[in-house]
């Protein structure tokens, strides 16, 4: 390869040498061993103990939860077979800096090569983990997967691009449409194929009348669970909820909601770290462009890390949210209503007073055009190996026949 991309492994091989190891076994023991040992890595780091997410992402690598994912596995594909489908190259985003090691770890599992481009943008989470890995790497107890990875960083560059993607089975590609649609200009194998995941936004649900029924130590449970889903990423995150839906009848709606959102507000004060200055600007550019075109009502909590927008019509308002802890909040009478809402870009709702039997009959009434993961509050920002519709535990490994 002419150009240039900073190796992040000083153990890892050169683009040539990588395409010609061969795959390992799904779910080979030194793949497990190395996750395994990253996970604990991780939880003794004091720099990533700083760090949530980077808590959450050990917790999901942790021995237990690989072992139930083998498990699942070979119980589900019974005696099909299924190999590697080779080389996988990985386009991380900028907005969530553990999101890679999730697509990145489930392409191992299933005994791929990988390349993992990273973002040039250096946050502190992701230079924490990229040094745990890195010295996991260059270990000789884990030279079998080191000399699979390539882990690189360069910055925008069509050309290195190519040479990666001129060699990948599948390419993985995270982050906006535009970005989507630039790389997959770049072309790939005749027999590869890309999975993309792009422009996605979120919703959270609360039932009205529910919500006052909860007693004092349930609703502070609920709204802890809330600020985990918005306020980890900034609230960029995909999975992140944007717009707020109260579902009820209008006086339910009314107390229910200024108790939740006083609630949060306190909890704010004591756990939300400031944003910048930028955010702060950005919300409020935000909110008054956004009253300009529509009705709305603005409220803005204590310390402006919140700021809700009341909508007398419910809509996601894409192109006017900044995250930083801006909710669009509205209501419907009955959930029912939500479907008008939906498209394709809607990936996550997160609800709160709803039982998971009640989620499952509302999609089995009819088709939804949108919606691809319904989970409680507490749970948007978990990883799951069914991502964007996409079963990444298949995506990644092609399936023999023999007759």
């Amino acid at each position: 390869m002419k150009q240039q991309y900073e190796n992040l492994v000083s153990a890892s091989p050169s683009l040539d040498d990588l395409s010609v190891v061969a795959p390992l076994k799904p779910f080979a023991q030194q793949t497990l061993d190395f996750i395994d040992a990253l996970s604990s890595s991780i939880m003794q780091s004091a720099s990533a103990r700083k760090h949530p997410e980077l808590m959450a992402l050990a917790f999901w690598m942790r021995k237990a939860n690989l072992t139930r994912l083998a498990e699942s596995f070979y119980k589900e594909i019974g005696d099909r077979l299924y190999v590697p489908r080779g080389t996988v190259f990985h386009v991380a985003p900028s907005n969530v800096d553990t999101i890679f090691v999730y697509s990145w770890f489930l392409a191992m599992l299933s005994g791929c090569r990988n390349i993992v481009r990273l973002s040039s943008k250096r946050t502190e989470q992701a230079i924490v983990l990229t040094d745990l890995i890195s010295d996991l790497l260059e270990n000789l107890k884990h030279q079998d997967i080191a000399k699979r990875t390539l882990l690189v960083r360069y910055p925008a560059d069509n050309l290195i691009t190519a040479d990666f993607s001129a060699v990948c089975d599948v390419r993985v590609i995270w982050g906006g449409n535009s970005t989507v649609e630039q790389i997959r200009a770049i072309p790939i194998p005749a027999a590869a194929m890309d999975i993309a995941f792009s422009n996605k936004y979120s919703i959270a649900l609360i039932h009205a009348e529910r919500w006052l029924t909860h007693n004092e130590g349930k609703r502070d449970a609920e709204v802890n669970e809330f600020w985990n889903d918005a306020y980890w990423f900034d609230q960029m995150g995909c999975s992140s909820p944007r717009l707020v839906l109260w579902v009820g009848e209008v006086e339910f709606v009314q107390k229910a909601a200024k108790d939740f959102w006083s609630r949060l507000d306190a909890l704010l004060a004591k756990k939300q770290t400031r944003f910048s200055d930028a955010d702060y600007v950005n919300k409020r550019m935000a909110a008054d462009s956004l009253a300009i075109d529509s009705s709305v009502r603005i409220d803005t909590g204590t310390a402006n890390n919140l700021v809700r927008v009341w909508l007398d019509t419910p809509a996601l308002h894409i192109n006017y949210h900044c995250g930083a802890g801006l909710f669009f909040e509205s209501q419907l009478s009955s959930l029912a209503e939500i479907k008008g809402l939906l498209s394709r870009t809607i990936q996550t709702v997160s609800y709160c007073g709803w039982t998971k039997d009640e989620m499952r009959g509302f999609v089995l009434e009819a088709p939804l055009v949108g919606i691809d993961r319904i989970v409680p509050f507490g749970q948007a920002l978990n990883f799951a190996t069914v991502w964007d519709g996409f079963d990444l535990t298949r995506v990644f490994l092609r399936e023999i026949t023999i007759s």
